[in-house]
């Protein structure tokens, strides 16, 4: 089932697209709203696969928004609106369409279908073995082996038990490549291996490290934290308030537990 995200101030056609994505089989909408931070914190909590966007909204424009977040998520962005003068920029942010108002269902039907035959070649791109470059040598590493990944730039650090390789590769097109179901997001420059949490921290009442079985600490980015928390199965304490103090400290498996 193909996830989705609507934006639009204009109430009626938010609930429009809303209604015909439903509508259309593998595929569900999992919010929407009209405001920019609310649409801010819905992707980051969400993390879908695909993003009606429009242009103006309360609070900001979707063009920043969708710049500022093309570094976080891994979404396919189609601009649904009113002004043709901002294709030229959507396109510079790689948008999978861009819908100009007023359009018909059968437009709809064609951005669904393009978007899928995108995630479609993302699953089929998904490396198990990743040839890492170095100075005179390619070296080919087993992805189950990454610990965690730090991005610096044009370039990720890839860590390992017993070592650290440098790759040259943007942090947000080495997602691309990973099992999303194993890669996680946990901060804007770091993605982690969730089979290799050991354990979680808190400092402050939050939880806020990752601790990793190779013994490195990862931060945790405070919009991640939902994502992270849901798929390690766990309830998010931060949400109810204060963390309590008998998660102080405590190992993924006294949490889950």
């Amino acid at each position: 089932m193909y996830r989705c995200i609507v934006i639009d101030d204009e109430s009626l056609a938010r609930e429009r697209i809303v209604s015909f994505v439903n509508a259309h089989p593998g595929w569900i909408v999992v919010a929407s709203c009209g405001e920019y931070s609310q649409a801010q914190a819905m992707l980051i909590h969400h993390k879908p696969d695909l993003c009606f966007m429009d242009i103006n909204l309360v609070g900001g424009s979707g063009v920043e928004l969708v710049k500022s977040l093309n570094q976080v998520l891994t979404c396919h962005w189609v601009f649904s609106t009113a002004h043709y003068e901002f294709a030229i920029k959507a396109f510079e942010l790689n948008v999978a369409d861009y819908l100009l108002k007023p359009f018909e269902d059968s437009r709809l039907v064609e951005t669904l279908m393009k978007v899928e035959k995108l995630k479609a070649g993302e699953s089929g791109s998904r490396k198990s073995i990743l040839a890492v470059k170095s100075v005179g040598t390619v070296e080919f590493i087993n992805v189950q082996d990454i610990i965690w990944v730090k991005g610096a730039a044009n370039y990720v650090e890839l860590h390992c038990k017993h070592k650290m390789l440098l790759h040259r590769e943007t942090l947000t097109n080495l997602a691309y490549l990973l099992d999303p179901s194993k890669f996680l997001r946990v901060h804007r420059s770091s993605i982690v291996n969730i089979d290799h949490i050991q354990s979680l921290s808190s400092e402050l009442g939050r939880f806020s490290l990752l601790h990793l079985t190779n013994g490195d600490e990862v931060k945790i980015g405070q919009g991640h934290k939902g994502a992270l928390f849901e798929s390690l199965g766990i309830d998010n304490p931060e949400e109810k308030g204060a963390l309590p103090s008998q998660y102080e400290n405590q190992t993924l498996s006294d949490v889950l537990s």
